[in-house]
């Protein structure tokens, strides 16, 4: 394998790499370290990656575990509100599409962790079933489980519904997903 054709693989995943880890950690500076981390991981483990196989799935996979080591690592810390981003004490906007996106984000991390990464590999970074069951190490059926449940979740949320609720008749809110038309079965 060629260095120029992985470092061009790497260069080319960084911009949903970063997004992804923005999404999972809601802190620009953490996901920077996170991603930065996640890189160096990715060239000193390049001779196991494997050309011609799916390098988005395996850099996701890197990323993932490593906020998954951080989580772990963290799990006890208490923050201080001198910690906590300035935006999230501050007082909701008046316009509409950002009051939207702010209650989408709070509602993204609501959902229980499974279903928030398996929605954003999916929905958020376009990947398949396939690349983010890659990434995530469980069978697809638990990726487009953990999805469907996350969407219904978002939906009832979104409508202001009871979430304990059954599933009302309320018009679905559509996710832009690139595997929405694709049946369920292979």
């Amino acid at each position: 394998m060629s260095a120029d054709s992985f470092q061009d693989l790497l260069l080319a995943s960084l911009p949903k790499l970063r997004a992804y880890a923005m999404f999972l950690t809601k802190d620009r500076s953490l996901a920077d370290d996170l991603l930065q981390e996640s890189v160096v991981r990715a060239l000193n483990a390049k001779h196991q990656f494997a050309m011609g196989t799916n390098f988005n799935a395996w850099i996701h996979r890197i990323l993932h575990n490593q906020y998954v080591n951080y989580i772990r690592q963290n799990s006890r810390n208490i923050q201080s509100i001198d910690n906590i981003a300035e935006h999230m004490l501050s007082l909701r906007p008046d316009q509409e599409q950002k009051v939207i996106m702010g209650e989408v984000i709070q509602n993204l991390s609501d959902l229980p962790i499974n279903q928030r990464e398996a929605l954003l590999l999916v929905c958020g970074s376009g990947m398949s079933y396939d690349e983010a069951a890659d990434v995530l190490n469980c069978s697809i059926g638990t990726v487009k489980s953990r999805v469907w449940r996350a969407r219904r979740h978002m939906e009832r949320m979104m409508m202001n519904d009871n979430i304990s609720t059954e599933i009302s008749t309320a018009p679905s809110v559509e996710l832009d997903c690139a595997e929405d038309q694709q049946p369920y079965g292979r």
